[in-house]
This record gives C-alpha cells, sequence and structure tokens, in this order.
C-alpha cells in the first residue's frame, strides 16, 4: 500500500513590489538599448580622430585612442558576461551599479579626453570637438532613457569637462560655445525626466494590466469563501493528474468530502459559523494534502480531493486521518465550541473523473446513511 508522504506546506511567496518590478524591466531595456552604442561610439572616436589628425598634438590624440579603446573593451567584456548570465527578476538589480561604473568611465575619457586633446589657441578644432560631444550627449539621450539618473550622468561626463574648459577661456566665441553647452544640458536633463516619467508610466500600467488579468484569472478558478479552487479549477486540474497517472500507469484515486450536519449548524448557529467551518476545513486541507494533489469545493458544502499515484487503501487511509484532524478542532461559538465531522467516499481503480467522482459520491452517501462521520470506499454492486 502506498501512502503518500504528508509535506509540509510551502512558504507562502512575497510578491515583488511594482516598484522593483519596474526597475528591473528598466535595466533590461536599458541592457537591450545600450550593447549597439558601445560600437556607435567606437565609430565616432575614429571619426574625431581622423578630423584632428595633424590638427592637434598626435601623441595625445593616441593617448586618448588608447584610453578609449581601453574603456570601450572593459565595456564590451561587460555587456558579454552579462549576455552569458542572462540575469532575469530582482538578479538584474546587482547589474545596476557595474553597468553605471562602465559607462561613466567611458563617457570621462570622451569628455575629460577631448577636453585634453583640445589645443589651447582659437581654431575650428574647438568647434568641432564641441559638435560631437553635443551629438554623443544627444546620443546619450536616446540611448539611456529608460534610467534617468544614468542617462544624466552620461550627458555631463560627456559635456561638463568641456564645457568648464571653453568657460576658462578668454574669448567671446569660447563662451558663446560654453553657454550654448550649458543650455543644451539644462534643456537635456528637463527632458530627461520627461522621458523618463512617460516610460515609468507605461510600465507601471503594464504591470497593473497585468496584475489585474492575474488577479481576474485567480478569481475565476478560486472559490472566494474558502480561497481553494472551485468547481470548474478543480476539474481542469484533476484531468491533468489523470492523464499523467495515465501515462504512467500510477494510480489515483478520489475523495468526496460532506460536512455533517450542515444545515442544522447554521441554522442554530448562523451562517457566520457554517462559513468558518468550511474555512477551517479548506485550511486543513490545503495544509494536510500534496502539492501533487487537488482539493476544491465543488459544492455548498461538498470538497472534493484528487490524489495523484495513490492507490485506494492509501487513499482510505489519508481520509481517515483527516477526519480524525478535523473532529479534533473546536470551531468557537456563542455558546460552546463546536466539534465538527466529516462524511467521506473514497474511489479509485479507473482514469475517469466523472466515475471517479459519481463512485466517491455513492460512497460518501453510504456513510451517511451508516450514520456520517466515517470514510467508506466505494464497492460496486456484484
Amino acid at each position: 500500500m502506498r501512502v503518500p508522504e504528508s509535506l509540509p506546506e510551502p512558504p507562502a511567496t512575497v510578491p515583488v513590489s511594482y516598484a522593483t518590478q519596474i526597475r528591473a524591466e528598466t535595466l533590461v531595456l536599458l541592457f537591450r538599448q545600450s550593447f549597439p552604442a558601445v560600437f556607435y561610439s567606437a565609430v565616432v572616436a575614429l571619426v574625431l580622430s581622423w578630423t584632428l589628425w595633424g590638427q592637434v598634438d598626435t601623441t595625445l590624440l593616441q593617448w586618448w585612442m588608447a584610453a578609449l579603446a581601453g574603456s570601450t573593451l572593459i565595456r564590451l567584456l561587460f555587456f558579454l558576461q552579462y549576455f552569458r548570465v542572462k540575469p532575469r527578476g530582482e538578479d538584474i538589480l546587482r547589474w545596476e551599479l557595474p553597468f553605471t561604473f562602465t559607462l561613466l568611465l567611458s563617457s570621462l575619457v570622451w569628455g575629460v579626453g577631448t577636453a585634453w586633446i583640445t589645443p589651447m589657441d582659437y581654431g575650428v578644432e574647438r568647434g568641432v570637438v564641441l559638435y560631437h560631444l553635443v551629438g554623443m550627449a544627444a546620443g546619450a539621450m536616446v540611448t539611456y532613457s529608460a534610467h534617468r539618473l544614468i542617462n544624466i550622468l552620461a550627458m555631463l561626463a560627456v559635456l561638463l569637462p568641456s564645457t568648464i574648459w571653453l568657460y576658462a577661456q578668454e574669448d567671446r566665441t569660447a563662451l558663446g560655445m560654453a553657454l550654448s553647452a550649458t543650455l543644451f544640458m539644462v534643456i537635456s536633463i528637463k527632458a530627461t525626466k520627461i522621458m523618463a516619467d512617460a516610460m515609468q508610466r507605461s510600465l507601471q500600467m503594464r504591470y497593473e494590466l497585468h496584475h489585474a488579468h492575474q488577479e481576474a484569472e485567480h478569481m475565476a478558478r478560486t472559490d472566494p469563501l474558502t480561497g481553494i479552487h472551485n468547481r470548474r479549477s478543480f476539474v481542469e486540474l484533476s484531468e491533468q493528474i489523470i492523464r499523467h497517472g495515465l501515462r504512467n500507469a500510477s494510480p489515483v484515486s478520489a475523495l468526496l468530502i460532506d460536512v455533517d450536519h450542515f444545515k442544522q449548524i447554521n441554522d442554530q448557529h448562523g451562517h457566520h459559523v457554517g462559513d468558518m467551518v468550511l474555512q477551517h476545513l479548506s485550511t486543513l486541507m490545503a495544509n494536510r494534502f500534496r502539492g501533487s494533489d487537488v482539493c476544491g469545493r465543488i459544492g455548498g458544502e461538498e470538497f472534493a480531493v484528487l490524489l495523484a499515484d495513490t492507490d485506494l487503501d492509501a487513499a482510505e487511509y489519508v481520509a481517515q486521518q483527516l477526519g480524525q484532524s478535523l473532529a479534533a478542532i473546536a470551531i468557537p461559538t456563542l455558546a460552546q465550541p463546536l466539534k465538527i465531522t466529516v462524511s467521506i467516499g473514497v474511489a479509485s481503480g479507473c482514469y475517469d473523473l466523472t466515475t471517479l467522482l459519481r463512485d466517491a459520491d455513492r460512497a460518501m452517501y453510504q456513510a451517511k446513511a451508516a450514520g456520517r462521520n466515517r470514510v467508506l470506499r466505494y464497492q460496486p454492486a456484484p
């Protein structure tokens, strides 16, 4: 006789907050958008170096190109590690700080490096450098729009060093360029807020709709009073267990449980006490049966259980244990504690849910006719 082991109730999982989910989704989007930017940055650097070659100190330009190549390699290796690990959910939050660090490193190489290689005397090179930097900052706004703080840090790291350098010059043209760059940064910072807020609202709406859909699906499959499966959900899940048992030639058994004298309980103590009785029974069932079994409320005071990989003898033993456990519980009432008993019918021997429930129902009514508070197995007529 195979007796299913009573497994401890699994700990309830705490749902991740919307804020954390949105933050994780934002980082996923950020990684997806920013990976191509590693190569775009390298291409722009090559174009700028080709433009400035022979116009600025070649040694400084070579040093800057080497530093940019190093930061690009670091960032590329970081992305390759991310794609290899493929973090999901909250795990991706641990990648936020390394992402920010590698991005700031590359941005500072751009910002500080271009200010360093720009010649001190006035020339067209200054405008060429600033033109490329503004283009890089504008590209950063689009690429990192999913994360406002990272967006702002990247833009400032690229533009601020050259802007400060321009403010330090004494000619009017440099001052005008510095003022224009400052105005661009101020407008961009405000624009990042608008873009980030719009994206956050979009993500939040998506999660709220998804949560509402899950709630509706849960309500459609759950009995609102007891919190266990309703008849529809019980039937669907039981059919899956039966198909699995048929494929693996493992027995399945059904229990049909009816609360004894339930109408009398409602009449004498009130419907609120009757509801407490059903809730206590449901809680006991949810804690007692295995995760592979299915429990459901299929009628007013009727409950059904489908036991996977359980033969008739084991199912009868489990039903007796359930009845004894319930009888040991006292329901508090205004008068005196109320003892509850159930009549349980047990059936096995086939892979058809309708037949199993019909046979268990017949055995359950035989148990009630025999005096209630007992377990009877279905015995086919000779």
